[in-house]
């Protein structure tokens, strides 16, 4: 074992089990190869292709060399939504930016955040298609994305050298790695909970029906950076269930739900005093 690398790497190198290598709509079967070779040097063993163009042929598993198993177990679907909705943190790659492009990170920055929260935590890491990247809609179901950056005139990277370079920061950080985590809220919670808070926006008038998902896009942004938990979300989603229940019944005794359970029990004994009289 490397002197820099921790008496318990391979108890870290586990933790790699609760990340996932997502290639949307990739072009080129040697990039299938190359990535599921960078995936076997860095411990990474979840592959998923969404849409692939490039088939799992001959040229795949010559480049793939000790990799071929990840070929063989990965699993290809038509659905990013679905191949993420179980993982609390979801970061995609590109070189591009524009307005709807935000909550930017280096990839050291990533490996890091990756780093604080894989151990309770399934993450995904999304990279786009070789000649179009990764679009919009894909980015909207993206937490947080890594953009590389070199300084130099050509800063596209090929597809498999991507994989690669982010990986094995992610593997570094995860192995070097000191500290407790903090449990997240899964993708599919925070997608429910967007949905519920642009149809409550809607509501009140807040956004208009002609572009309700501009709104929600930064709202989206600024909650993801806060990296909410299943009882944050809960929360939020409980506060807008009791203001749509208020507008409802503007009139209604009101009892706040977060209510101390004293107070709760005082409200129901005095309540069953009055029924005595």
């Amino acid at each position: 074992m490397r002197d820099d690398f921790p008496e318990n790497t391979r108890d870290r190198l586990k933790l790699l089990d609760n990340a996932r290598v997502v290639l949307v709509s990739p072009k080129f079967p040697g990039n299938l190869g190359m990535t599921a070779r960078a995936m076997t040097n860095c411990g990474f063993k979840d592959l998923r292709l969404i849409s692939p163009r490039a088939e799992l042929n001959k040229e795949a598993y010559q480049l793939a060399v000790i990799g071929a198993e990840i070929l063989d177990d990965a699993i290809i679907s038509d659905d990013l939504a679905r191949e993420t909705r179980d993982c609390a943190l979801v970061v995609g790659t590109t070189r591009r930016k524009g307005g709807l492009r935000r909550n930017f990170l280096s990839p050291e920055e990533a490996a890091d955040m990756i780093r604080s929260s894989i151990a309770v935590n399934k993450v995904a890491i999304v990279f786009g298609a070789e000649d179009n990247g990764i679009s919009n809609e894909d980015l909207e179901l993206c937490h947080w994305i890594v953009s590389m950056h070199t300084g130099s005139e050509q800063e596209s990277f090929n597809l498999s050298h991507s994989v690669a370079l982010v990986l094995y920061l992610i593997n570094r950080a995860v192995v070097s790695h000191k500290g407790g985590p903090r449990k997240l809220a899964r993708a599919a919670d925070l997608e429910h909970m967007f949905e519920d808070m642009g149809l409550f926006l809607l509501e009140i008038g807040f956004i208009h029906e002609r572009d309700p998902k501009r709104m929600v896009s930064t709202l989206k942004h600024i909650f993801h950076r806060s990296g909410l938990s299943d009882r944050d979300v809960k929360i939020i989603r409980g506060i807008m269930r009791q203001a749509r229940w208020r507008i409802e019944n503007p009139d209604a005794e009101l009892v706040p739900r977060d209510t101390p359970q004293q107070i709760k029990r005082e409200i129901l004994k005095k309540q069953r005093g009055e029924e005595n009289e």
